[in-house]
């Protein structure tokens, strides 16, 4: 059976756990599987984190599921490392607490997918984006970006720098337990393990493996395609199969907006149509 993890960040409040669970039962996951929801954030002993936990079982009452209550809060990685050491699954599909599930056998396609010969990482969605790259914004804050810049450009890849974004995944157990998600001290780490030079992409495809995005469609999408699978900040988003915060702003920006992010994350190729005709769709 695969693991399903759900991490629900309490100070969020119900509605993001509501929406999500809305969307779990709207669409069948297409496979067999366990839901574990990952209580983040709830712990201690006063009032507030006492009601917190309260308004997030009421929402849980009518799903079955399996609860595993964090007694610190910890970043998102390391509650999905925590999660994986005391799940049993094989294998692990990992959605963060923004996300919300856009179409049926969604699980299956992802499982599907990392059946697949040679593929040790599947993504809902994924990018190019590099943290060491300049990005347009006001004439106030570049000086703290020239700032921010230059440590960027020590930690991360220049672009194109493909990675699998880690709002929803899905991998083997004993590769999750591999990378070590533990007593990760702060937000950077976990962009590191994102998009750093060691990010989870790179070290499961330093051991000869494929890292794939697969899309609403069933189809598997390797690096070269990723701009074309029209999964993140690419045409109208319309194969993608999980949803997230940051898909959820693009969807809403701007045609500006959204043309700033698409360039930011996929480079020339977000506007370069003969490019996207020649990128190879993988089956």
């Amino acid at each position: 059976m695969i693991g399903v993890v759900h991490l629900v960040w309490a100070p969020l409040g119900p509605e993001p756990l509501r929406a999500f669970l809305r969307s779990y039962a709207a669409h069948p996951a297409g496979v067999e599987h366990e839901l574990a929801v990952v209580l983040n954030g709830a712990g201690g002993d006063g009032p507030q984190e006492a009601r917190r936990r309260e308004l997030l079982l009421a929402e849980l009452a009518d799903t079955e599921h399996r609860l595993i209550s964090l007694e610190r809060p910890v970043l998102d990685l390391e509650a999905y490392g925590e999660a994986a050491r005391v799940l049993e699954h094989e294998r692990l599909c990992f959605l963060n607490s923004y996300t919300t599930i856009l179409a049926g056998r969604w699980l299956g396609h992802l499982a599907d997918a990392l059946a697949q010969p040679g593929v040790g990482l599947v993504g809902a969605s994924a990018s190019w984006e590099s943290q060491a790259e300049w990005r347009r914004g006001r004439l106030r804050h570049r000086p703290q970006q020239l700032l921010a810049l230059a440590r960027a450009r020590q930690d991360y890849p220049r672009f194109p720098n493909p990675h699998i974004r880690t709002s929803a995944f899905m991998l083997e157990r004993a590769r999750v337990l591999a990378l070590g998600l533990t007593q990760l001290p702060d937000k950077r780490s976990t962009y590191l393990l994102e998009s750093g030079p060691r990010s989870i992409t790179r070290r499961v495809q330093a051991q000869g493996l494929r890292a794939v995005v697969v899309g609403r469609d069933g189809h598997i999408y390797d690096v070269e395609a990723w701009p074309e699978s029209h999964t993140f900040r690419s045409g109208e988003q319309e194969n993608l199969l999980i949803a997230d915060n940051q898909t959820s702003d693009y969807q809403h920006a701007s045609a500006g907006v959204r043309r700033r992010l698409a360039r930011g994350t996929w480079g020339s190729v977000a506007d370069d149509g003969s490019r996207l005709a020649r990128a190879r769709r993988v089956r």
